[in-house]
């Protein structure tokens, strides 16, 4: 796919407009209070942005993949830390549509129109790329449900007003059945949220979660009970995809300020861009971009058709995060010491792209996607 249908382009157009009017001047306060991933989601609730790739039945502009991987790719261009935060929203919806399905209807449409914004309560200590193995439990106790365990690397826990939580109702560890999605308020009395001083992606509100004996009704649990696991891993595998997009937004954000720059500045009587070895690396860095984007766009368009494109988006997430990394470490050089100090936006996105190598799944585990095509079938 080499080119995007009116209806894209114009939402491109949108959130591209939204990232430079507001996103590009609130990047660095939300790095600074690694705070504000909030205001990111209620703006693009409002401004009817947010429910880029929910179907329409459920108030959702049905844009599917391509439009998350749009969206994502826009908003990393200038913050990390705001689009995860979007990525966090799309990933619990993502989550109610795929587990609940109509039956979730009600806060799918909130969640479209942020009147509720949700916190991803997935990972936990012993559990991170492996879902089986989470020990997070929910226990019946009457008409209740006694909800205890640890989560770690929660997104958006630190504002939300509801937690999508993937917890034991029966069986062990290591079993894929008797795991539930829950939905459940995010300021109940047992809940700790301790956010965490991470050095990228700042300001999405990334927390330690813990459950001590929380109640919660019944009715908490989204979907059929103990059969949440398919579900959860197919709304993972998806996006992984979206992460692929921010790692593109990155790498392009730093692209273009090392650009500028090196057009701008002078060293021995001409300017950087006219360094051989300065002009071939950002030749080198813009093939790896658009590399990127393509191998997001292609895994995008194959999930919008139907296609099961986990490998494909395991590709994407590698390449683009490998990039994001290598372009931003380019752009460091360019800048020079103007470009180590704190806070500058290209130390910003470098600090950005090393999370992209690591958070929905690490690099190694991507690689472990894509060998399967190669190793021999049982």
């Amino acid at each position: 796919m080499f080119s995007l249908s009116k209806e894209l382009e114009e939402y491109r157009a949108k959130i591209r407009e939204y990232t430079q009017k507001t996103v590009k001047e609130y990047a660095k306060q939300m790095d600074e209070t690694n705070d504000g991933g909030d205001k990111i989601v209620k703006d693009l609730g409002e401004m009817g942005l947010l429910g880029m790739k929910q179907p329409t039945k459920y108030g959702g502009l049905g844009l599917g993949e391509m439009g998350f991987a749009i969206a994502t790719e826009e908003l990393g261009t200038e913050s990390g830390g705001a689009s995860h935060s979007l990525h966090t929203q799309q990933n619990a919806l993502q989550l109610l549509v795929s587990v609940g399905g109509d039956s979730a209807q009600e806060w799918i449409e909130k969640g479209i129109k942020a009147k509720e914004i949700y916190a991803v309560a997935l990972t936990e200590p012993q559990a991170g790329s492996d879902l089986g193995a989470l020990q997070t439990t929910a226990k019946p106790d009457g008409n209740e449900l006694v909800l205890s365990g640890e989560k770690i690397f929660t997104s958006a826990a630190s504002f939300s007003t509801k937690m999508v939580v993937l917890a034991r109702t029966s069986g062990n560890p290591g079993d894929r059945q008797g795991i539930s999605l829950l939905l459940i308020d995010s300021k109940l009395p047992g809940i700790e949220v301790h956010k965490l001083d991470i050095m990228g992606i700042r300001g999405a509100g990334v927390s330690y979660v813990k459950f001590n004996n929380v109640r919660i009704p019944k009715d908490s649990i989204i979907g059929k009970e103990g059969d949440a696991y398919r579900g959860a891993l197919k709304a993972l595998m998806v996006s992984r995809n979206g992460y692929a997009g921010i790692a593109v937004g990155i790498a392009r954000g730093a692209l273009e300020e090392a650009i500028a720059r090196a057009q701008s500045r002078k060293q021995f009587g001409k300017a950087l861009i006219e360094q051989e070895w300065i002009g071939f690396n950002l030749a080198d860095a813009y093939i790896k971009v658009e590399a990127a984007r393509l191998l997001t766009w292609r895994a995008a368009s194959l999930f919008d058709n139907g296609y099961e494109a986990t490998t494909e988006a395991s590709m994407a997430k590698y390449y683009a995060a490998v990039t994001a990394t290598e372009v931003t470490r380019l752009a460091l050089h360019i800048f020079g010491g103007h470009g180590l100090n704190r806070g500058s936006k290209v130390e910003r996105l470098y600090r950005d792209a090393k999370i992209m190598e690591i958070a929905e799944g690490t690099n190694e585990m991507q690689l472990v996607a894509v060998s399967r095509l190669f190793q021999p079938k049982k």
